[in-house]
């Protein structure tokens, strides 16, 4: 890598990432003039049509703003890459992911803080994931009014949504109406991170209105290439910008939040990570620290699907049609443009008397492709989907080699447990008796996937080995704890150094039950509050 050095950038804080965590905190650390805030993002600006519309999410992935990772082959899914969407741009995996907003368990929190993380049980960080939403639709203990991430319903009376809740009742599931409220067990709506019909990303919810202040810069086309130290004090960042290669020093803290992939990928190419590894690729090791990159989690999920004899799905509509609709959506911001298409779902055990669901489900009103990275669907269907909340597989991120341009190495080693199997299947068998109740009957047309009469453990085991895929969910890879094998404490403070944290869905010592981006969220501003509490803040004026 040939680059031409330039001079030096001073602020108090340096972020690494503009996705949802790193929006969070320019956003809140800004708050504070005293603050002069660095934030750099390896992408560029997240502005367009396709971002802003929920319907086209799908037209995202694979674009200028997606990283467009694969995995390493996967023994336990028949050697395949497994195609892992990741943001790059500002707001990160929240300009391009689905929009769902759920929290995950109670147990989830609870279980963190039973494992020695002092200050992140559910009680402990309710508070913050209040702080950040503004619910359009609820309002109660649950949920948030003033916050800046906005979240809402989706419009009431779909014909097949209702024909889901109806098939859910058939196979006995319960309905529920909030799946962050007191219980997330049981089958309804889902809300989303959508403001009168465009998204809602970190990005608009709190980067943009703290781009006008004076304390806070943002460089775009920034790749950070690796943490600098004064001693055993982290001291800035070293990044490659348009070519040219800079340094930012940070006077108070280096904040990492480019998420479970890159955080570790970047702690390993600053000499912070398993000695063995860094030696491999002749990188000197600041600090063993064996649990970085370790702990890979992921929520894998398998896709039922169905076509239908009625056209009331969207994609597979004419291009006439699809244009009136798109000029109605442009002028009321409605219409099934506005919608992300997963507009209900359900958290189910995976095995009788699970209290915890270890399951949950969505229901898409399209047929999805063959494969995440497909086309657009050419007829109309439905696809019931499932994924292990709870996975027991690990994985791992590992250096491809020394040179911070080449990708890290993602082996999230799914299905190495029989009981991540079992319970895929277990997910497979819950949509197709919810598929199968009369609710679908006048339109049920051709089971695409698993296929009519694939149906024993064996096949149902050899369909999710053969179609299953990820969620976007990477977490762990820079586990919160106490013990030899985590890599940030309670603070997030990274073992071994000083001023330096990670703040990011790799932080998560287990994966939450449900979608990771509010957690990231709520995790941001937690980190907002602890870096506030800081005896390294600036000091006041």
């Amino acid at each position: 890598m040939s680059v031409e050095a330039k001079t030096d950038h001073a602020f108090d804080y340096v972020i690494v990432g503009a996705g949802s965590a790193g929006c969070v905190l320019a956003g809140r650390l800004t708050e504070d003039p005293r603050c002069r805030v660095l934030l750099l993002e390896a992408g560029g600006e997240a502005d367009s049509d396709l971002i802003r519309t929920p319907a086209l999410y799908a037209q995202l992935q694979d674009s200028p703003w997606d990283w467009g990772d694969r995995t390493a082959p996967q023994p336990h899914l028949l050697g395949r890459r497994i195609f892992m969407p990741q943001g790059r741009g500002l707001g990160g995996s929240s300009a391009i992911n689905y929009m769902i907003y759920i929290r995950g368990n109670r147990a989830d929190y609870d279980g963190w803080e039973a494992a020695g993380n002092r200050g992140w049980g559910y009680e402990s960080v309710l508070p913050y994931f209040l702080r950040a939403e503004c619910n359009r639709d609820l309002a109660d203990a649950y949920h948030g009014r003033e916050g800046p991430l906005v979240v809402s319903s989706h419009a009431s009376g779909n014909p097949l949504v209702e024909r889901y809740f109806a098939a859910a009742r058939e196979a006995g599931i319960a309905y529920n109406p909030d799946f962050n409220g007191s219980e997330q067990m049981g089958v309804g709506p889902l809300q989303a991170t959508i403001a009168t019909g465009r998204r809602c990303s970190a990005a608009d919810a709190y980067l943009e209105p703290a781009r006008a202040r004076p304390n806070l810069t943002v460089f775009t086309h920034a790749l950070a290439t690796r943490v600098l130290f004064r001693g055993s004090r982290a001291r800035g960042v070293e990044y490659v910008r348009l070519g040219v290669s800079e340094r930012a020093e940070a006077g108070c803290e280096v904040l990492l939040c480019a998420g479970s992939l890159r955080s570790p990928q970047l702690l390993m190419l600053s000499g912070i990570g398993p000695a063995a590894q860094l030696e491999r690729h002749g990188l000197r090791v600041r600090v063993n620290l064996r649990g970085v990159g370790r702990n890979l989690q992921d929520h894998l999920h398998t896709r039922v699907r169905c076509a239908i004899r009625s056209p009331l799905t969207f994609p597979p509509l004419p291009q006439e049609a699809k244009a009136a609709l798109r000029h109605g959506y442009e002028q009321e911001g409605t219409g099934p443009f506005a919608s992300n298409c997963l507009e209900a779902g359900a958290f189910l055990p995976s095995r009788p008397g699970e209290a915890v669901p270890g399951l949950q489900h969505f229901f898409l009103t399209l047929l999805s492709p063959d494969y995440p990275e497909a086309g657009p669907p050419l007829r109309h269907g439905i696809t019931l989907t499932s994924y292990i909340n709870r996975p027991q597989s690990r994985g791992e991120i590992r250096l491809a080699s020394a040179n911070p341009l080449d990708r890290p190495i993602v082996d999230p080693n799914y299905l190495q447990t029989a009981d991540d199997l079992r319970c895929a299947v277990a997910g497979v068998r819950w949509n197709l008796k919810i598929l199968n109740a009369s609710a679908f009957d006048d339109i049920r047309g051709e089971e695409v996937a698993p296929g009519a009469g694939q149906r024993s453990d064996a096949e149902l085991e050899a369909f999710v080995r053969r179609s299953a895929s990820t969620t976007w969910h990477p977490a762990g890879t820079c586990r919160m704890g106490q013990d030899e094998a985590a890599v940030v404490d309670a603070e997030l403070k990274v073992h071994g150094v000083d001023g330096l944290r990670v703040v990011d869905a790799s932080i998560m010592p287990t994966i939450v039950s449900g979608n990771t981006s509010a957690p990231v969220i709520m995790i941001a501003e937690k980190a907002a509050d602890l870096l506030r509490q800081s005896s390294s803040r600036p000091a006041a004026v």
